[in-house]
C-alpha cells in the first residue's frame, strides 16, 4: 500500500538551528517543528484506513523535492524532519523508516515536497 502526500515549501526547514529548553533539552525551532507536526497529521489522516506501519516491517519513504531557486541545499537536512513526521503520523519508531531522495527540481511556481510512503 502507498500514501502520497504533498507538503509545501517552508523557510528555514533545517535541523541545524535548535533551541535549548528550560530543562536543558534541545528542540527544533517553531518553524521546522510545526512543519514536521503538520506532516505527521497529514500522514495520520491519509493512513486512517490503510494501517501502514501496523505490521512492524520497514517503511519506505521517497521524497521528491521542488526547490524555489537554484541555491545549493543539503537534501539530507530534510530527511530528519520527514522521517520523524512520518513516524509520528504512523505511530511507529523512526528506526523502521528507510528514506531516500527521488527527484530534485527547481519549481518557482510550486515549491515543496512530494512524499511517497509505502510498506513495500
Amino acid at each position: 500500500m502507498k500514501l502520497v502526500i504533498d507538503m509545501p515549501w517552508g523557510k528555514n526547514l533545517t535541523v541545524k538551528h535548535c533551541n535549548m529548553g528550560p530543562q536543558g533539552n534541545w528542540h527544533l525551532k517553531r518553524g521546522p517543528e510545526g512543519w514536521m507536526n503538520r506532516l505527521g497529521w497529514e500522514v495520520k489522516a491519509a493512513n486512517w484506513h490503510l494501517d501502514l506501519g501496523g505490521g512492524g516491517g520497514q517503511i519506505q519513504v521517497v521524497v521528491d523535492m521542488r526547490f524555489p531557486d537554484k541555491h545549493k541545499r543539503d537534501t539530507h537536512n530534510y530527511h530528519y524532519l520527514i522521517a520523524n513526521g512520518v513516524a509520528a503520523g504512523l505511530g511507529i519508531d523512526d528506526q523502521h523508516i528507510r528514506i531516500s531522495t527521488g527527484t530534485v527540481d527547481v519549481d518557482r511556481d510550486r515549491p515543496g515536497f512530494t512524499i511517497t510512503v509505502s510498506d513495500a
